[in-house]
């Protein structure tokens, strides 16, 4: 790869829309490095179904689209991240129309737009009715493949980041060679999502396991609102199977969440009934379920089309199942699903360390707040994605200093006394979701944090993948369960039992730092 005037590549950990949009953005300007541990589509973009929302038509406007996203985040939004999401939208959509986005369109040649949860109105496109993420992911994939100065590197994990009292100075990685390597470069874009494995249900890809967090964490970068998890409400629910996600738009057709008996119950939660906000449904699923048993959707009867034509990804994977979704409902249950906090941004997309970025699920401007707008995902990797990038070049003519002393060479790993507990990755996936899913209280998370963090030993090589994807999910478990015992309120997607309220006075962010605990910003 060529190097510009001396100018090393940027570094990009991440496939997905956030990551390759960063990629294709900054390219055109400097070569790129982008790394993936897996393949370059095996991304939670991937999985994404409903679509991506913005508001394209023109009964629908920017301030309507900010209207609808701050009213479902809990009151702690950044202002300023929705306007910016809101408002760069459609401009971001045409542009992945631009890279080869297929998006479904109407007999008359317009976009087709479909209503979600908590929306006032269809503003969401999609693309193989079902099959929004992936269509994304595909014309992201060929666009970064082809371009002269992005080079792919599948299979390859980053093993650490390094960094000097100026700021970032390289990357340390595996690549599929199985040997260690070293990049150099003083701009490193973390893009690599979630950690929704830390979940024993989620519709999460298996590589999303937290290292990136640490790694961030260890070099001085905050963490925000980690104790907000998104739960969706419905994710297939059969015995042994993975949790397939069953969209949100489906209930936007007028699919209708029933209970054992065959008969409707939102309506009993919420005025906007199976429409509400993620986290309003997922609470009530839960709760009828422990009323009456099982829960399911009923997609017999849609608006428009039947659920084979609408929705046919969903529908045949259903059917190789055993569940026909044409003619008897769909079991579902909520499953762990996105994570609104991470690491610490301000909306141009830096961290505390000079020189390091992050872009996507990972990162945390306050765009989502408590509790993130259906279909908000895919755009906010899609805007703030083309945003980190302009940051960069516009950081290489005048590069920002560390924030708060937060430069200086990695700190040690966090360890402690290894008592057997939380022994294997399903033992944690199990607990996290008992403790610290979707209903909390003080007495399981104290007694889950005793857990985590009589489980954490002596740490773990990152050189040794599946050692430490099971530290990094213990450790970020360890901080989410701190400041959710810490945010004794209700608030979006986080519900304390012993605190079923919101109160004003929490209305701030929790931070951690340095693996210390958590304090409110």
């Amino acid at each position: 790869m060529t190097v510009y005037n001396g100018t090393p590549p940027a570094a990009v950990v991440g496939t997905g829309v956030a990551g390759l949009n960063a990629a294709l953005s900054l390219a055109s300007e400097r070569p790129v490095v982008v790394f993936t541990k897996t393949s370059l589509q095996f991304t939670n973009t991937s999985l994404a179904q409903g679509g991506i929302a913005t508001a394209w038509s023109a009964q629908d406007t920017p301030k309507n689209h900010i209207d609808d996203t701050l009213k479902v985040g809990g009151g702690i939004n950044n202002t300023q991240a929705v306007e910016l999401l809101c408002t760069e939208g459609p401009a971001a959509v045409k542009k992945l129309i631009e890279f080869g986005a297929n998006f479904d369109r109407g007999q008359d040649g317009q976009y087709r737009l479909a209503l979600e949860g908590a929306h006032s109105t269809p503003r969401v496109l999609h693309a193989g009715g079902d099959a929004t993420g992936a269509e994304i992911q595909r014309a992201l994939s060929e666009a970064a493949l082809a371009h002269p100065n992005i080079q792919v590197l599948e299979h390859t994990r980053l093993t650490g980041l390094i960094t000097d009292e100026t700021g970032m100075t390289g990357i340390d990685y595996i690549g599929p060679d199985g040997e260690s390597h070293r990049l150099e470069t003083d701009t490193v874009v973390l893009a690599s999502g979630g950690a929704g494995q830390v979940y024993q249900y989620t519709a999460n890809q298996t590589s999303a396991t937290a290292e990136s967090l640490i790694f961030a964490s260890q070099v001085g970068a905050k963490l925000a609102d980690i104790e907000f998890f998104q739960f969706h409400p419905t994710g297939l629910a059969l015995p042994g199977q993975a949790n397939l996600l069953i969209s949100e738009a489906v209930r936007g057709e007028g699919a209708l969440l029933v209970n054992q008996a065959g008969e409707p119950f939102m309506e009993k939660y919420h005025s906007q009934g199976a429409l509400a906000a993620r986290d309003v449904v997922s609470r009530a699923i839960q709760a009828e379920a422990e009323k009456s048993g099982q829960v399911y959707l009923d997609a017999t009867k849609l608006k428009n089309e039947p659920v084979d034509v609408r929705f046919p990804n969903i529908f045949r994977r259903c059917l190789d199942l055993g569940v026909d979704a044409r003619i008897q409902p769909i079991p579902v249950s909520p499953v762990a699903h996105y994570m609104m906090g991470g690491i610490k941004v301000d909306v141009a997309g830096r961290t505390d360390v000079a020189g390091l970025y992050a872009v996507g699920e990972i990162s945390r401007t306050g765009v989502h707040g408590a509790s993130r707008l259906a279909s908000n995902s895919l755009l906010e990797g899609a805007v703030f994605g083309q945003q980190v990038a302009q940051t960069i070049l516009a950081d290489a003519v005048n590069r920002p200093s560390c924030w708060a002393g937060a430069c200086k060479p990695p700190v040690d790993l966090p360890a402690g006394p290894d008592k057997k507990v939380l022994a294997d990755r399903g033992a944690l996936q199990q607990a996290m979701w008992t403790e610290a899913g979707l209903i909390r209280d003080a007495e399981g998370l104290t007694h889950l944090i005793a857990q985590l963090q009589a489980s954490l030993g002596t740490g773990a090589d990152p050189k040794e993948q599946g050692a430490f994807e099971f530290y990094s999910l213990k450790l970020f478990g360890l901080m989410m369960a701190q400041s959710a015992l810490l945010r004794a309120e209700s608030r979006g997607s986080h519900f304390r039992r012993d605190f079923p309220v919101l109160d004003p006075s929490q209305g701030r962010s929790i931070i951690h730092q340095y693996f210390q605990p958590p304090t409110f910003e």
